[in-house]
């Protein structure tokens, strides 16, 4: 007896129906079964063991007996049963016999459904196939029990081809059912037909004589002939040699598995294991699918210690391993299924596959040259598809073997292979290191296209990658133009350049090309993972294509591609979830974490961690790159929110972050432009990545502005988007450039204004922060020679943009001295002509002439235009005109009759009534004429009593409906007004008669229940006025000094300092230490305010020997610690960490001018302060605030 089923005679058989099974052959749609009754008796189960399902011979004993006929052809009988009883007394007899309900279906029913059959056809009458069916997952069965079932069941099926038992109507038993089945079930034959025509069919169940056989193989040969495939026969069968030649004339391939299963002496047991034997051998025939590819495992599974010394100290030892793992290093790589992108399970094991030992500069330099060539090339497959960057002495070796003018073991072809590589890695290298190699390399490209001709597209896109992330797009657009290739994938590479471009239209046109392309190679070829994974990333591109296109409508993408580990998404969520983990890492690292024990924690920032994860930039990098995906298309997000949070990543180099962040941003308040190109980041940049932001960030707009003013272009369309965002980049940048550079910048805005292409709402943000951030670059001593062009940048009312405030409007308010030139005087001229009397449009020209008119810089004649504009030629003195601005700026404004508009200004200012003296424009307009330097005005002693007892009542309203906020907000801005006005301008004006107890204590309540931190200002003025009020104004202004809010803080030292002003005191002396040991302990919130108050005390001499000494020695400590690199780009302390810079160069400058201390480390300060990456501090020496 035979045991091993390789060695039976139908072997051959067996596996050409696996092949069709597995459908390796894509000639096969696949395998169909039809099972019949020996099935069902085999492997069906019932409580009593002696009974069986009855098979053909039973059905014809019992017919006979019952009719007492000598015929043995069951289909005669159950014809002559029908005659005589009738077709209900044989369907009652089929039902008894059967009996259905009694039987279950055994595990055999459900491994033979757990093949991957394309359909599954019966003659049985049972429902023991439907009933396992609802018991296997995969895969998922639609029942047919009747013709009509057929347009709505889903493939596979179970076809019940001759009935069901309590389910259909009739059962075919007869010789005349069989006669008219064509007729009577003629959607059941042409289903079989197709069936049998498209698939290899098996027959499972039946013996050579079973009626049901023979009569569909006799319908298969009479009316398909030559179309049917190969049916197969298969169980013990034992069959002779005169019934296998009969089978196979017509068209039966007979495997008989009686062979191995000699040893069971009964029928029934022989048949269930031979069944058993066929599911079985078709599950192990069961191909290793293509995707299943790993790498073969080339470790060492047992090292002794003289072995790991030998391997490291020995490089004889150790090139001789090397050597030994070729082949088979070599037969990974040819026999891997050329994923666009390798799966990343696959990826990681590729990583550490050349590790036992690792090639080092030792080892690999004691190969012989023909082996070290074959290992090199090696090496950069593993690198190509793993995306890791290789080492420097690495790139080095590869050098050698890369020029195909120098032959080695490799061929022409794969040394310009590696040349590709070694070029596409300088982008991870050094400068220095990178920049030989890439010329090296590149000009072997050039010359290589002869040997392969893909070598010339490898080039250019590699040059136009690196002029992208350079944002050079006009160098982009040339490269673009030279890949050429027809491949598909070089199509979707080209495409998402174009995209990059703007050309939205070209690069759809590319991306439907390949899509179509590789759909067509799909279906000649359904197996190829070569093709099957580049049309599943050029179906992901399409849908993201399609969706941007509104009038298409979007579909899901399907989930086919999954189980060959080609699924597009499988690898951007790898990339979100890698990017999202070193984030955490690094979220971690920067900050301690606290143990159980009290006082103990762990510093996790000195922790080290050792990770062969490849780094998310490279695995980003590497998808998108060989891809062809860009991070956007046409607002469709591919991997924008995977840049934007990799751009975050402390180890990503500032040359790729920013290309990320602006690649990523979709406007210019994106927040990734905010992150990356924060004050503080930008002022930590060296100066080398400032200037290639500067010079490159101008590049791309003047790159923009020609394709936004080429409207016949598709890209124009793009480009405000573009622009807006590397306008807005420069912008931030130009806080970090030289006085000639911010000028240079500074002109670029106002050719910008000047350009109707640029009258777009959309770019008016940006723009206006280029003219103004590069405006504060300038130092005031050099802002005279920007003063034309900032004149000549169009005002609202000339390029009629109304009621847009964030239109620029840049305004130099240190002009110098006036130059004779006819242009100035004719652009001042200008402005003036459009303020228009009483108009809210002349607030733009009135901003940019009050400097001129402050620092005496306009002639009398010009002065005289400006009051005849703004009061019109009839003066109507009676009332005030509108402008735009504050009221009290009117006093500011040469006018006809100066006394007059006094009178009238201050009429406006303190003569108002509730309720409007509680509008936010008149509390704005008498807070500011307190304070502004050349106007000073505050109520009269009448109109401050009046004022005082409207103001201090005033509460703010709790609106529960309020839900979103608004109503709060207007009342949290009222009351910063009313304890402004009643500290800056009411209190101060108030008699001493009014600065009594009542009146204190109604300040106190509105302090205490009213959120208005500015009302501490007032309080000295009643301690100055009565010695009784020293105590509890002491104490107010403590609290302030004490408060964790930066602005309460501020307020109170100003309080301290007016106080001082009025007066000397041991309480304000107490004060005062307190304040000096406030800036000792460096805490920074609030600090810029407590040395502005410090400095103000030291230049008036109200600061002891002590406390100058406390802060000439405290000064260095804190600018030091002030410094950029020492502060989170997102804390609270980067809002104000400059401003603690500037303030200590000021004081460092006053305290070194007076003369009394020439220390050696406040000079230091100042001369650090002139080079300050921020202008605020590099000009703080020359400024005051």
């Amino acid at each position: 007896m035979m045991k091993d089923i390789s060695s039976l005679p139908d072997y051959a058989a067996l596996k050409k129906l696996a092949s069709a099974l597995w459908q390796q052959d894509n000639s096969y749609h696949g395998a169909a079964i039809m099972v019949g009754a020996g099935f069902s008796r085999s492997a069906a189960s019932t409580g009593d063991a002696s009974k069986k399902l009855p098979l053909w011979n039973h059905f014809s004993k019992k017919l006979a007996d019952e009719l007492g006929s000598g015929s043995t052809d069951p289909l005669r009988l159950a014809e002559e049963y029908c005659a005589y009883f009738g077709k209900q007394a044989l369907h009652d007899l089929i039902k008894q016999e059967i009996n259905d309900a009694a039987w279950a279906p055994g595990e055999l029913h459900k491994s033979l459904l757990g093949l991957p059959w394309s359909e599954i056809l019966t003659t049985n009458w049972d429902t023991l196939l439907e009933r396992a069916s609802s018991e296997v997952h995969r895969p998922i069965y639609s029942v047919v029990s009747k013709q009509e079932d057929l347009s709505s069941a889903r493939s596979p099926r179970i076809v019940k081809l001759h009935g069901t038992i309590d389910v259909t109507k009739d059962l075919v038993f007869t010789q005349e059912d069989y006669r008219k089945y064509p007729q009577q079930y003629a959607a059941f034959v042409n289903f079989s037909r197709q069936v049998f025509i498209e698939n290899e069919l098996c027959l499972l169940g039946f013996s050579g004589d079973d009626p049901n056989f023979l009569q569909w193989a006799g319908w298969v040969r009479d009316h398909l002939t030559t179309h049917s495939r190969r049916i197969y026969l298969v169980g013990a069968l034992g069959l002779n040699s005169a019934k296998r030649k009969y089978l196979e004339s017509v068209n039966v391939a007979p495997i008989d598995l009686d062979d191995l299963v000699t040893d069971y002496d009964e029928r029934d047991v022989r048949h269930l294991e031979a069944t058993k034997i066929f599911v079985q051998a078709l599950q192990d025939l069961k191909p290793r699918q293509i995707w299943e590819w790993a790498p073969t495992q080339l470790h060492r599974t047992t090292t002794t210690g003289a072995e790991s010394t030998k391997t490291h100290q020995d490089v004889s030892y150790a090139a001789k391993l090397l050597e030994e793992k070729l082949p088979s290093l070599e037969k990974d790589r040819l026999s891997y299924p050329d994923w666009l992108v390798c799966p990343y399970g696959q990826r990681f094991q590729l990583q550490g596959h050349i590790t036992d030992p690792w090639p080092n500069p030792k080892n690999l330099p004691a190969m012989a040259e023909t082996s070290k060539a074959k290992l090199l090339y090696e090496i950069t497959w593993h690198h190509q598809v793993t995306f890791e960057a290789m080492p420097s002495w690495l790139a080095n070796e590869l050098l050698t073997v890369c020029d195909p003018d120098k032959p080695c073991a490799l061929s022409k072809k794969q040394q310009l292979e590696i040349a590709v590589f070694l070029l596409k890695n300088t982008r991870w290298m050094d400068n220095s290191e990178s920049k030989n190699i890439s010329q090296t390399t590149s000009s072997i490209l050039e010359n290589g296209t002869r040997y392969w001709p893909e070598s010339s597209d490898e080039l250019a896109y590699h040059r136009a990658i690196v002029a992208r992330d350079q944002f050079d797009y006009a160098t982009l657009e040339q490269h673009v133009e030279k890949i050429t290739s027809s491949n598909p994938v070089w199509k979707l590479r080209k495409a998402s350049l174009l995209a990059e471009l703007g050309q939205f239209d070209k690069g759809e046109a590319l991306v439907a090309e390949a899509y179509k392309e590789l759909l067509t190679q799909y279906r000649n070829d359904r197996n190829s993972i070569h093709i099957i994974s580049r049309l599943a990333w050029a179906h992901w591109l399409m849908r993201g294509v399609d969706f941007s296109s509104f009038d298409k409508k979007f579909r899901a993408f399907p989930s086919s591609y999954r189980d060959s580990k080609c699924d597009p998404w499988d690898h951007i969520e790898h990339i979100r979830e890698r990017i999202s983990k070193e984030l955490d890492k690094q979220q971690k690292k920067n900050a301690i974490e606290p143990l159980f024990e009290p006082g103990r924690f762990r510093d996790n920032a000195n922790s080290v961690s050792f990770s062969n994860e490849l780094h998310p930039l490279l695995l980003l990098e590497g998808i998108s790159g060989i891809v062809g995906m860009p991070l956007r298309w046409n607002g469709v997000s591919f991997l924008v929110e995977q840049a934007a949070r990799l751009a975050e990543l402390d180890g990503v180099d500032n040359i790729n972050r920013f290309a990320l962040a602006i690649r990523s941003a979709n406007s210019d308040t994106s927040e990734v432009l905010k992150k990356v190109f924060s004050r503080v980041h930008i002022a930590c940049l060296p100066e080398s990545d400032v200037t290639f932001l500067l010079n490159q960030c101008m590049l791309a707009i003047n790159y923009w502005l020609k394709k936004r003013e080429d409207k016949s272009s598709y890209a124009s369309r793009v480009a405000i988007d573009r622009l807006r965002i590397f306008i807005e980049v420069l912008a931030r940048a130009s806080v970090r450039a030289t006085a000639e550079q911010a000028k240079q910048i500074f002109r670029l805005a106002v050719s910008l204004g000047k350009k109707p292409e640029f009258h777009h709402i959309w770019l008016f943000d940006a723009v206006k922060h280029l003219s103004k951030f590069s405006l504060k670059s300038i130092p005031e001593s050099h802002q005279h020679d920007v003063l034309l062009d900032a004149l000549s940048f169009p005002l609202q009312s000339e390029i009629n943009i109304r009621d847009h405030k964030a239109w620029a409007n840049p305004v130099v308010k240190h002009p110098g001295k006036r130059p004779q030139g006819s242009a100035l005087d004719r652009r001042i001229d200008e402005i003036i002509d459009h303020i228009a009397p009483c108009s809210p449009q002349s607030a733009p020209a009135l901003l940019r002439l009050l400097p001129l008119i402050e620092k005496g810089f306009l002639t009398g004649e010009e002065l005289n235009k400006i009051a005849q504009k703004v009061w019109g030629s009839e003066t109507d003195l009676n009332n005030l005109p509108e402008t735009g601005l504050l009221k009290y700026v009117l006093l500011e404004i040469p006018s006809p009759a100066p006394t007059a508009v006094k009178a009238l200004v201050r009429r406006y200012l303190f003569e108002a009534k509730s309720p409007n003296l509680l509008n936010l424009e008149v509390l704005t307009d008498i807070a500011n004429a307190a304070q502004a330097e050349n106007i000073k005005e505050v109520p009269s002693v009448d109109q401050a009593v009046d004022y005082f007892e409207q103001l201090i009542v005033w509460r703010p309203n709790k609106d529960s409906s309020d839900m979103l906020g608004f109503s709060h907000n207007e009342e949290h801005q009222t009351a910063k007004l009313v304890g402004e006005v009643l500290a800056r301008s009411v209190v101060p004006a108030l008699p001493s008669g009014m600065l009594i107890e009542e009146n204190f204590k109604k300040l106190c309540t509105f302090y205490s229940e009213v959120d208005a931190p500015e009302t501490l200002i007032a309080f000295p003025h009643f301690s100055v006025a009565d010695e009784i009020f020293i105590e509890p104004v002491e104490r107010l202004i403590r609290q302030g000094l004490q408060s964790d809010d930066a602005n309460k803080l501020a307020y109170a030292s100003y309080a301290l300092l007016i106080w001082r002003n009025q007066k000397e005191s041991p309480a304000i002396d107490r004060l005062i230490l307190r304040l000096i040991y406030l800036i000792g302990s460096s805490r920074m919130t609030g600090l810029s305010a407590l040395l502005w108050t410090a400095n103000q005390m030291y230049c008036k001499k109200y600061l002891s020997d002590e406390s100058t000494e406390s802060l000439v020695e405290i000064l260095p400590v804190i600018f030091d610690n002030a410094g950029y690199r020492n502060i989170s780009p997102f804390g609270r302390e980067s809002v104000s960490v400059s401003f603690v810079r500037a303030a200590c160069v000021r004081l460092a400058r006053d305290i070194v001018g007076n003369g009394e201390h020439q220390n050696g480390e406040l000079l230091r300060i100042l001369k650090e302060a002139k080079q300050d990456a921020l202008p605020e501090v590099r000009f703080a020496e020359m400024t005051n605030v």
